[in-house]
């Protein structure tokens, strides 16, 4: 049996096996159905042992029911594979809180419940590609920077343990989020047909819609839809009676406001009032932030986006959006009308941010600390140019008002508001090169494709994504949610949602 390794614009059905990265020769004397049957009758013996070990032995129903359902589980990602990258999706970006799922301890290590559905997945890329008659490995020239990435990390962490003496236990937590940027493989070689793709996407504006209704609930239903509240401030002003949220959940609900823009621009056919609401819904998570990142990107990129529709879409936009906008203009005037003095509170500290972002920025605080941490960043890199630190290594020593050293080396003195830098100081410039490379490249791939997108719901994912990445580059300077944070998983997620949106428009046409 052969295993062919494409680039898309190679890929060709009909066309005879070609040798890119060479021609990989496994035998196998399986038939799909016949793996299949032994895969099941396998796991309903295991299924049957477990049931008895767990009643007799253990005594542990909690330990049953996990079996039983995690036998089931994995007999449905096998049938439909995207239906565990949506709970992966899920639970890394705020659904549940993760702190309240159950863990396998396996001695100084444990196993979360996301890396088993992570390894699940990329086991099932294996087996397919190993016993599946016929199973291609789709190519992208995404690939070759993000495996450099990963590459890159893993000798930081070898670095990190062997040369610096850092904790190895550090170092796996650490690694334990980057290496999430894996999953875009799993991804690009699951989702493989336009019926696999549309149920991800639905999956995906199901959980929108749950993460943004989430917002108003406000922990009511913790752990499930778990977010962090805090004082606002902006500089010395603090507001005692607001507070902003944090929520693991803020790259989806980022990402698919461009999104949600361009499909009510897009789509010519149906009822589109629940986009409209979920767009509200949308705006009011990123005003509660009061990320002034978030605030400027997203007003950046979509007026960028704009640019890419043609003339008919910004009138169908305007149509569809102006009747709820002169609503919203005449219900908010009635209500400064009513009450002035709780409207003029209620707008003061969005005023205070937004005004901040037009003066000097080392007048606040938090940018005068990010100052800092930029100097001994700066610093680090100067004197580990190639290789950096080491993953989970200290960077800078504690400041005057880290008073309490444990806390500091735990979190403070690995910590840099500056994406780019982080990867610069923990991998050096192996590591910084690649990610800079995956991010154009991505970028690039989108801009230069996006007409090939005939299909309107499609062409919306394909720009909105593009258009939330381009704003997440951005932002990552003084947020560094590429790299730190289980939520950074989306980001290779809608690299490869794209990669096989235009893969699948390709195959539509008959093109490589």
């Amino acid at each position: 049996m052969r295993i062919r390794l494409t680039k898309f614009n190679n890929y060709d059905r009909s066309a005879r096996p070609q040798k890119i990265f060479g021609q990989l020769r496994i035998p196998s004397a399986l038939s799909d159905g016949g793996l299949r049957l032994g895969f099941v009758v396998l796991m309903s013996v295991g299924a049957g042992l477990a049931v008895i070990v767990s009643t007799y032995y253990v005594n542990n129903v909690k330990l049953l029911i996990g079996l039983i359902g995690g036998l089931a589980f994995v007999l449905l990602t096998m049938r439909w594979p995207e239906f565990c990258i949506l709970c992966l999706i899920a639970l890394l970006n705020g659904l549940v809180y993760l702190g309240s799922l159950p863990a396998l301890h396996l001695g100084p290590i444990s196993l979360q419940v996301t890396d088993a559905l992570l390894m699940l997945l990329l086991v099932l890329v294996f087996l397919r590609a190993t016993t599946q008659r016929g199973f291609v490995l789709f190519g992208s020239p995404l690939m070759l920077p993000l495996f450099l990435f990963i590459g890159a990390f893993l000798l930081s962490a070898a670095n990190a343990v062997l040369i610096y003496r850092v904790s190895p236990n550090t170092v796996l937590r650490t690694a334990r989020v980057l290496i999430l940027w894996i999953v875009f493989i799993p991804t690009l070689q699951l989702v493989r047909d336009e019926k696999a793709l549309r149920r991800l996407l639905i999956g995906l504006w199901m959980l929108t819609g749950i993460l943004a209704f989430g917002v108003l609930l406000a922990n009511r239903l913790s752990p499930v839809l778990y977010m962090e509240e805090a004082p606002m401030a902006t500089g010395t002003q603090a507001y005692s009676d607001f507070t902003r949220i944090y929520y693991a959940g803020d790259m989806v609900l980022y990402a698919m406001i461009p999104v949600t823009l361009a499909s009510l621009a897009t789509i010519k056919k149906g009822k589109q009032l629940w986009r409209i609401g979920l767009l509200g819904l949308l705006l009011y998570w990123v005003y509660r932030t009061y990320f002034r990142e978030y605030w400027l990107t997203l007003f950046v990129i979509c007026v960028l986006l704009l640019g890419f529709l043609t003339s008919l879409e910004r009138i169908r936009l305007l149509k569809r959006l102006a009747p709820v906008a002169i609503a919203g203009v005449l219900i908010l005037g009635v209500l400064i009308a009513a009450q002035p003095t709780q409207f003029a509170r209620l707008v003061q500290p969005l005023a205070d941010r937004v005004a901040t972002l037009g003066q000097n920025p080392l007048r606040e605080g938090s940018l005068k600390w990010r100052a800092i941490e930029n100097h001994y960043a700066f610093q680090q890199i100067g004197s580990h140019p190639m290789l950096g630190l080491g993953l989970g290594n200290t960077y800078r020593p504690p400041m005057e008002s880290e008073s309490d050293i444990t806390s500091f080396s735990d979190w403070s003195s690995k910590y840099i508001e500056n994406g780019y830098l982080y990867i610069a100081v923990m991998m050096g410039l192996v590591g910084l090169l690649p990610f800079l490379w995956l991010c154009a490249a991505y970028l690039l791939r989108v801009l230069h494709h996006q007409h090939e997108i005939k299909d309107d719901g499609l062409r919306a994912i394909y720009l909105g994504f593009g258009a939330s990445f381009l704003g997440m580059v951005a932002c990552n300077v003084v947020s560094p949610t590429f790299v730190i944070g289980s939520r950074l998983v989306f980001f290779p997620l809608a690299m490869a949602i794209c990669e096989v949106i235009l893969r699948l428009e390709r195959e539509k046409k008959g093109r490589p």
